[in-house]
């Protein structure tokens, strides 16, 4: 057993474990590089003084990696909207947007990176299963 222990330690495969614990848990910040439309302000503005909407999806943020070797997509950057009953919703976008993303994100097959997503009350961040 310590000629094992001995041979991973050599072999720097306990080293590479360790830090791809400490890259996967490292948290990211915001890209603050990126200029946001009027509307896009605006909606997030009022979601913070409403909350009576039936889904809230409050700076949503999604970031995929395979592992902390490879280098981590962004597929959703801070989105926010909010809607009540009868009303009528699209997401438009070029392919790689983050439509499907975030309607996954909706119906709690993916789990958010960041922000806040509910659904008639429901938290589906923090209630995710």
């Amino acid at each position: 057993m310590d000629i094992l222990i001995l041979a991973l330690l050599e072999s720097k495969v306990i080293h590479k474990i360790t830090n791809n614990l400490k890259c996967c848990t490292t948290n990211r910040t915001r890209n603050a590089d990126i200029e946001y439309d009027a509307d896009v302000i605006n909606e997030e503005e009022r979601l913070k003084t409403s909350l009576n909407e039936v889904i809230r999806v409050s700076q949503f943020r999604k970031l995929y990696q395979k592992n902390c070797l490879t280098k981590p997509f962004l597929a959703v950057e801070n989105i926010s909207f909010g809607l009540d009953y009868g009303e009528c919703f699209a997401l438009l976008g070029v392919n790689g947007a983050g439509k499907s993303t975030t309607f996954k994100s909706l119906t709690a097959s993916v789990q958010p990176t960041e922000g806040e997503i509910s659904v008639a009350g429901l938290d589906l961040t923090r209630k995710f299963d």
